[in-house]
């Protein structure tokens, strides 16, 4: 199979890119032919002078010697010429993929909605799986984060020239690359949040809007349920974070957010009337012309006056209905397909398309209620933190302020600003469309209990018509998470507040900042942890509990293989829904296309079904010795990794050595990449992208890894090794963490930073990770009985091997600037000014992160 697997990837990608590659090459572009030519000739140099211990500046400098190239400004050029082109080989490769992502995918696998009813059929579980069905979800959040780096016509190119490859259309694939040769890459300016907004809405329209009523129609059809009458209409949601994540972006704001919810309704009414004209094309029927030309006529008055024409999703569903009973009664169900397609269109997009959620951090939140209680409460703050923690939990679920309240600072003022915001846009778009307040470093029920005084500060008025989430990060915050949500639930003020939102609690935690706190290993086993102790927790005080993962592309912040995560839960975890964020690269990769989202929607959506409906329980005795050696491993490995973040050469290598400063010049997104501007770099400022993203390109990806090869050296010096290698074989989810890891370090490659082994002041740092990755790879392949790292996944492995061998000159061009610029002096001596080597790390950045897909 894997063999087999591999050729097929080689011959639907590898060896058709060579193809296009060529025709590349003889395209009307200013030094195409010249720059084509060389280019493996760099790739050649690269992979032997790095096979011969050659450090970035000598592989360079000997191939400007092979090239007869001696004038600085024309190795310049060169560079950056290489630089794009490499960029452009990396498009032809992602639109390869898609157009061939049937080839590549094995869509009606064991993992498929297909093979998944199957199993239930076989084994008389039907009825059960419709009784689940009618609460189940799944829920995709889009976020903003600045992973993304494509521009909007690069992303649209991809989409377009896949097409054109799967039509085999050999004139538009020249056009399209011509197109491609000439589009630039690098924005000269950073988005604003609302051209985030703009661009992540395309896919709303043009992939999710296809895709998830496409599976939607398939669940019904595969339950023998047509009309999906025991389908929740909240089966697929798609959560939004552009226009409402303020966390870190002050560029964010009330206004913004409230743009962004008008934006997405105009949007979706637009895809409405679409279909409404192809509806109208075809079912041109007696007495079902008349409706479809009312609701044709309801739709474009909401989109022209939404404030004197409102429209809710009732007022198209209730036609339709009568609409489809009469083509099915009179006329044959002629076209009842495609009424009911945009029914289920209606039922899961509302009138909102899209759910936005706002988001803050619990430092701005908790400064924003210090100045409500200053201001307001007899006493100001010093009065009210006297109180002891019941009073103080008391009085921010109930007391109202008396009189306005105004605050003087802008971020305290939005605060209350974008509550008023969700207000007026559950009023416009439904209480879908934006009900959920996210706490990011959430620290306790008082942050929770805050947010609801502030609602009510900002002139709430009835009922609080608002799901606020709190989110757990660190590893600290992690490990109190069910104390403080117990003491929530103890609160009869907020189950008040529960009990109206359905007794459901919405918990989200985060893979980016934990891996970051505690390592790769720790912080996994920690959510899980937590999320069983917050489930027991939830369901002692019946309430349904929700978990929310935040997401990222790579493993090292919580991506890999998503479905192999989530089978593996057990029931000891709630997974009543399944909620994940998703952004940047992951986005255009997973979900770039209809037939690739609605394929992964669908593996989110069987692998929570397989969970509740296969897994069998694990027994008590089975689940304390898995507990009992994953906390062993865990302690071992957060010891390795935190001695490895507090050595004082740490952030020194990654500023000095890897792209960390230079994230924030790409102008890929609005967001900043620290936490706080001014003053020496510490890692709690540093965002988790900048961070893992400057460990990729150091080809290093640390978070990916670091201490799961300590922690399983010890076992083995302990002679217990076995006890990694069954439990790898048992336990679902070690087995995933493990096999995720691998996806890490085959992205690795130490030749690159080599020569730092012997570095006077960060010489010790690189031998210490070195060692390390050494580690992990002997261990993770003796327990996992691998002869290579991801041989049971050929496919991916051959994509990362044939995209890697395209960006070695970028890696090789990247680290030689990084070089250069760390000479200082001596650099600008050979003729190297600091703002080339900037501009060329800066560009360099873009075919890396593009390459690796889930970089970042």
């Amino acid at each position: 199979m894997n063999a087999r697997e591999r050729k097929e990837y080689q011959a639907v990608v590898s060896h058709p890119f060579q193809v296009f590659n060529g025709i590349f090459l003889t395209l009307p572009l200013d030094g195409i032919r010249q720059t084509g030519l060389r280019v493996p000739l760099l790739q050649e140099a690269c992979e032997l002078g790095l096979e011969e211990s050659q450090s970035p500046v000598e592989i360079l400098e000997r191939f400007f010697q092979s090239q007869g190239l001696s004038d600085r400004d024309d190795q310049v050029a060169l560079l950056f010429r290489i630089i794009q082109y490499v960029e452009r080989q990396v498009v032809l490769v992602d639109a390869l993929e898609d157009a061939r992502y049937a080839q590549l995918n094995d869509l009606g696998g064991a993992e498929s909605l297909q093979s998944l009813m199957q199993r239930t059929r076989r084994h008389g579980l039907t009825e059960e799986l419709k009784a689940i069905m009618q609460d189940y979800a799944v829920r995709v959040v889009l976020t903003a984060h600045p992973t993304q780096f494509y521009p909007g016509n690069a992303l649209a190119i991809i989409t377009d020239l896949a097409h054109a490859m799967q039509e085999n259309d050999l004139v538009s694939i020249r056009k399209l690359l011509h197109q491609l040769g000439l589009t630039p890459f690098f924005q000269s300016e950073p988005p604003t949040p609302f051209d985030e907004a703009v661009r992540q809405s395309w896919y709303l329209e043009n992939v999710f809007y296809t895709a998830a009523p496409e599976l939607f129609m398939r669940v019904a059809q595969s339950l023998d349920d047509p009309e999906a009458k025991g389908i929740s209409n909240g089966l697929i949601t798609i959560g939004f974070w552009p226009g409402g994540d303020r966390d870190g972006n002050p560029y964010v704001d009330a206004d913004t957010t409230r743009n962004v919810a008008k934006r997405l309704r105009v949007s979706l009414l637009r895809c409405y009337r679409r279909d409404l004209r192809d509806l109208r094309r075809r079912v041109t029927f007696k007495h079902t012309t008349d409706l479809l030309d009312a609701l044709q006529d309801q739709v474009e008055a909401a989109m022209l006056h939404p404030d004197t024409h409102p429209l809710k999703p009732v007022h198209l569903l209730e036609p339709l209905e009568e609409v489809a009973d009469w083509v099915e009664e009179h006329y044959n169900g002629l076209y009842l397909e495609a009424i009911r397609m945009f029914q289920f269109k209606v039922r899961l997009f509302g009138m909102h398309f899209a759910s936005i959620d706002i988001r803050q951090d619990s430092r701005v939140l908790k400064a924003a209620r210090n100045a409500v209680l200053q201001a307001h409460w007899e006493g100001g703050v010093e009065a009210f933190e006297a109180m002891d923690w019941e009073g103080r939990m008391h009085a921010l679920l109930t007391w109202m302020p008396k009189g306005p309240v105004v605050l003087d600072e802008e971020r305290h003022r939005d605060a209350l600003e974008s509550l008023l915001a969700m207000r007026d846009i559950q009023r416009s778009n439904g209480e879908a469309a934006c009900h959920r307040f996210i706490i990011s470093n959430c620290r306790g029920a008082e942050d929770v209990a805050g947010v609801v005084l502030l609602a009510r500060a900002a002139g709430w008025e009835g009922p609080l018509t608002v799901d606020v989430v709190p989110l757990f990060e660190t590893i600290d915050d992690l490990a109190r998470a069910e104390v403080e949500v117990g003491n929530l639930y103890g609160q009869t003020d907020y189950r008040a507040h529960l009990a109206r939102r359905n007794h459901r609690q919405t918990i989200m935690l985060g893979f980016s900042d934990g891996t970051k706190d505690g390592g790769y290993l720790r912080a996994n086993w920690s959510i899980f942890r937590a999320k069983e102790g917050l489930t027991q927790t939830s369901r002692n005080a019946g309430v349904t509990v929700l978990f929310f993962d935040g997401r990222g592309g790579p493993p090292a912040r919580g991506g890999g293989n998503t479905h192999r995560f989530y089978a593996s839960l057990g029931d000891r975890i709630e997974n009543r829904e399944i909620q994940t964020t998703i952004q940047g690269q992951t986005i255009s990769s997973n979900f770039g296309i209809p037939k690739s989202a609605s394929f992964n929607m669908e593996l989110l959506l069987t692998a929570g079904l397989q969970n509740r409906l296969f897994d069998e329980p694990q027994d008590a005795d089975s689940t304390k010795r898995d507990a009992a050696l994953l906390d062993e491993l865990s302690e071992t490995s957060f010891a390795h990794y935190t001695a490895l973040k507090t050595d004082a050469a740490f952030l020194p290598y990654l500023e000095t050595y890897g792209t960390l400063h230079f994230y924030g010049e790409t102008n890929v997104g609005s967001r900043p990449t620290r936490r706080k501007t001014g003053g020496p770099l510490t890692l709690d400022d540093l965002r988790a992208i900048p961070f893992v993203g400057s460990w990729s390109q150091l080809r290093q990806n640390v978070p990916g890894y670091y201490g799961l090869g300590t922690a399983l050296e010890a076992l083995e010096n302990a002679g217990r090794l076995e006890e990694a290698a069954a439990l790898y074989e048992r336990n679902a989810f070690f087995r995933a963490l493990v096999e995720n890891s691998m996806q890490s370090m085959l992205k690795c490659d130490f030749r690159l930073t080599a020569h730092l082994a012997q570095h006077p002041t960060f010489g010790v740092l690189w031998n210490t990770i070195h060692d390390e990755f050494q580690r992990t790879k002997r261990l993770v392949l003796a327990i996992s009985g691998q002869s290579e790292l991801m041989e049971r996944n050929p496919a991916i492995r051959e994509s990362i091997g044939l995209r890697d061998s395209l960006i070695k000159p970028l890696l090789v061009i990247q680290h030689f600037a990084l070089m250069m610029r760390a000479e200082g002096q001596g650099a600008q001596a050979n003729g190297w000014d600091e703002e080339t080597l900037r501009r060329l790390i800066i560009r360099s950045m873009f075919g890396i992160i593009n390459a690796s897909r889930n970089a970042v």
